[in-house]
């Protein structure tokens, strides 16, 4: 995920800014949105490190992982629905 931050956020950032967007909450999804990347096929490269430490199946991974997967997908639905669920937490403590 260090790689991806290093590499993107120079080149989204400027875009961001030009199309009125907070950067806050531009940061929060670009961190979720990496984070359900880290584990989902075929690139998730947590989901190859535990697969290959512990010998089990990519497949019976996913099967555990799909509940955190889903919830993952959800809280990124609502926020992206409902921007004020990151602003307003964020005003708080400004």
């Amino acid at each position: 995920m260090i790689s991806t931050i290093l590499i993107l956020t120079p080149v989204l950032v400027p875009v961001v800014k030009q199309a009125g967007i907070d950067s806050i909450y531009f940061g929060v999804l670009f961190i979720i949105n990496n984070s359900i990347g880290l584990i989902t096929p075929p690139v998730g490269t947590v989901l190859n490190v535990v697969a290959g430490v512990t010998k089990t199946s990519r497949s019976d991974l996913m099967k555990g992982v799909m509940p955190f997967l889903i919830a993952e997908l959800i809280i990124l639905l609502l926020m992206v629905l409902f921007p004020s669920f990151v602003t307003v937490p964020m005003c708080w403590f400004l």
